[in-house]
């Protein structure tokens, strides 16, 4: 009888597959790049430019395909944003030392980092994550951030900041911005140039490949058994 062989030669080319896929390498850290697909600004605004010019790439020198490009790789070739606020960047109300905004990814993500570009003219002095699946119930994700004082100037394109959290199972991410504007600073307000978030990617659970192995094992013997 073959069956018996077959079906281990089956079992072992899953488990294989497996083990390339999340198996004892660094891959299974990773995640890709994901953009906002709305934003709402709760206070500091309505100020000038669009959050939609925050969360679209149209100010990145190197685009990326949401949901699939690999957030580390793309966040490691630097890609800088332009420094030219008309139509790629947004700014609260003048005066402004403190603004809230709140990005909608759609749909629930496992998100473990954002990507925040912040702006050389203004730029946020402390930031505050908070996260929610319903828009409504915010928990903290990381608190008391600082990002980067870039230099102003339209000759000036600057980088990203990558802020680090426990992944955590969200639809929205809510920017509490204070002590606006930056030192380097020549606008008097709080500003965003870009925003994307890091969709963590999914590990499965040891007990699965741990019976799988037992399976596997189990047949093997159960074939020699057979011999």
């Amino acid at each position: 009888m073959k069956l018996p062989f077959l079906r281990l030669q089956y079992v072992a080319a899953v488990f294989a597959a497996l083990l390339a896929t999340f198996g004892g390498n660094n891959s299974a850290n990773a995640g890709a790049i994901v953009s906002a697909t709305s934003g709402v600004i709760n206070s500091g605004g309505p100020g000038f430019g669009t959050l939609t010019e925050t969360l679209n790439q149209a100010g990145l020198a190197l685009g990326y395909t949401s949901g699939a490009t690999d957030f580390d790789t793309y966040l490691a070739s630097n890609p800088v944003h332009t420094a030219v606020f008309a139509g790629f960047e947004w700014f609260s109300n003048v005066g402004s030392k403190t603004a809230s905004v709140t990005y909608n990814l759609g749909s629930a993500n496992s998100i473990s980092a954002v990507a925040l570009w912040n702006e050389e003219s203004a730029g946020i002095g402390v930031l505050d994550l908070y996260g929610s699946l319903d828009g409504v119930n915010f928990t903290a994700l990381a608190l008391g951030l600082l990002p980067t004082d870039h230099p102003g100037g339209v000759n000036n394109p600057y980088a990203a900041d990558v802020f680090s959290f426990a992944t955590t199972s969200l639809q929205y991410v809510r920017f509490d911005m204070s002590a606006c504007p930056q030192a380097s600073s020549i606008f008097d307000g709080c500003a965003i140039g870009e925003v994307a978030f890091r969709q963590q990617a999914a590990v499965p659970e040891p007990g699965i490949v741990a019976l799988l192995a037992l399976g596997l094992a189990g047949l093997g013997a159960q074939r020699r058994r057979k011999v």
